[in-house]
This record gives structure tokens, sequence and C-alpha cells, in this order.
């Protein structure tokens, strides 16, 4: 399977779109994250989230890029499976399942962030937690794709980085999940909440660092798997493993079968001699009978 992979020129492409869609949304999460998490730590990043560029250009990072991401990702990830054919067992899967829910929930993403933008709701309430949530099942679900793919194209020793990346992603989108459950649900209006004040400060950060961790491991994992269309796109071709190597010859000959040496001079195949033929040659009388 992966060999088919590696020649088709369709699935090195879709892998390109998805390198495209993983660094730009790695550097979304930089520029809009890092002011707002790290600002009180490094005031030079504190006063760059309050310039009247940062303000003006922020909302057009906020919406379009992620819109951006998601097209070239969803592009990339349609050219893969472009590439890969249909096959009736893609239920018993994690990849196509994946992708099907992925895709429910970015459409959800999108339609209820449009919503929310041109009528302008508040999403403080309940409606962050739930995209919030929503949000998680996507990073799984593509996530999943994203391993069960690696897995297919590409296996080896690996896949336990993938496995890695994906468990640090997930981690990262349950922990904004639930810190935006509390906020919505359960955060108290006073000050004096302990999670608002003292779990969310350190949990947020490092959620974000996490999250911007596990898309640099995908990019890591599929630069790889870029890599190895390399050969094939030259007119190469992936060496394969003999079964069995043959023996010498003492002289340093090749050793050749008698079937293969008629095939080769077009000629039938010698009679197998049978083993008392040999004791017979070399008896005594035999050499008798020739002196004679």
């Amino acid at each position: 399977m992966g060999q088919r992979d590696f020649a088709n020129p369709v699935t090195a492409s879709g892998v390109r779109w998805l390198l495209v869609s993983l660094v730009l949304a790695a550097v979304a999460d930089l520029v809009t994250d890092v002011p707002s998490y790290f600002g009180t730590a490094f005031p030079v990043l504190g006063a760059l989230s309050g310039t009247a560029s940062y303000e003006r250009y922020s909302p057009i990072l906020i919406v379009v890029v992620p819109t951006m991401v998601g097209v070239i990702g969803f592009g990339g990830i349609l050219r893969i499976e472009r590439g890969r054919g249909w096959t009736r067992d893609w239920r018993s899967e994690g990849a196509r399942p994946a992708l099907l829910a992925a895709s429910i929930a970015a459409a959800f993403l999108f339609g209820s962030g449009l919503v929310l933008e041109l009528f302008h709701v508040s999403t403080e309430d309940a409606w962050n937690p739930v995209r919030m949530t929503v949000r998680f099942v996507l990073v799984l679900a593509v996530g999943v794709y994203l391993l069960e793919t690696a897995a297919r194209i590409d296996p080896g020793p690996r896949i336990r980085f993938a496995k890695s990346a994906l468990v640090v992603g997930a981690f990262a989108a349950a922990v904004r999940m639930l810190i935006a459950i509390h906020n919505g649900f359960f955060a108290s209006k006073s000050a004096s909440d302990f999670v608002s004040s003292q779990v969310e400060p350190l949990l947020s950060p490092a959620a974000f660092v996490l999250a911007v961790v596990s898309l640099f491991g995908w990019f890591a994992i599929y630069i790889r798997i870029l890599g190895r269309f390399a050969p094939i796109r030259a007119g190469g071709r992936a060496q394969q493993r003999l079964p069995f190597r043959p023996h010498p010859h003492p002289d340093g000959l090749p050793v050749r079968s008698e079937a293969a040496v008629a095939i080769a001079t077009n000629r039938p195949p010698a009679p197998a001699r049978p083993p008392e033929s040999t004791t017979r040659a070399t008896s005594p009388d035999s050499l008798e009978g020739l002196n004679r």
C-alpha cells in the first residue's frame, strides 16, 4: 500500500497542501495567542497587542487565516483520498470515519462563527463552551486521520512519534475545552474564584504551547513522508529485499540452476541423474573395465 502511494503524484500533492495548512495554523496561533498569553511576562508582547496595526489586522488573522487553513487542509486531505482510491471496507478503519467527523465539526464551527459575527452575539457565556467542545472533536478527529494516514503510507517506528503528537494535541484541546466549560457555566463572578484566578493562567499558556508543539510535530512527520516521494519523482524505485540470497560459487562465478541455463540457451534441461549413477561410476569394477 505504501509503495503505491509513493508512486502517486496526487498523493504527493495532497501531502504538500497538508504541510502548508499545518504551517499556517502554527503561525496563526503564534501571532494571535502569544501576546495574550505571554504579554504579562514579556512587556514587549503586551505593547505589541495594544498597537493600532495589531488591532486592525487581528480580526483578519482570527477569521481569514483559520478559514484558509481549513480550506487548504481539507483540500490536501481530499487529494490524498483521491490518490488512494475508493475501498469498500472504509468503515473498518479509522481514517475515513475520522474525516467524516472532522468535516461535520469544521462545518459547524464555520457556520456558527459566521452567524455570531454577523449578529454580534457574545461567545463568553454558552456559545464558547459549545464551540470549544466541537473544536476538541475537530482536533481529535483530524489527529486520528493524520495518524492513520501516516501509518498507511509510511509505516515504521516513527509512528510512535505520530501517536505522541496526537496525544499532545488532543490534551491541549481538552484543556481549552474544560476551561471554556468552566468559564461559561460554573465560574463565579467574584474575583476569588480559584480556577479563574489560579488555574487558568497556568493551564491556558501550557495548552497553547502543547498545541503548537503538536502542529510542528505533525509537520515534521509529513515533511519526512514528502521526502520519501523524491526518489519516485526522480524515476527511482524503492529496493526490495530478496527472500533469499544465492550462495556464491567457489571460483567466484554465480551459481545457476539447470532450469535457468536451459531457459537462457533455449535447450531442454538434462534429465536428473539417479543417485546410484555416481556410485557405479566410481566403483572399482567400473574403473577396472575402463583400464582393459
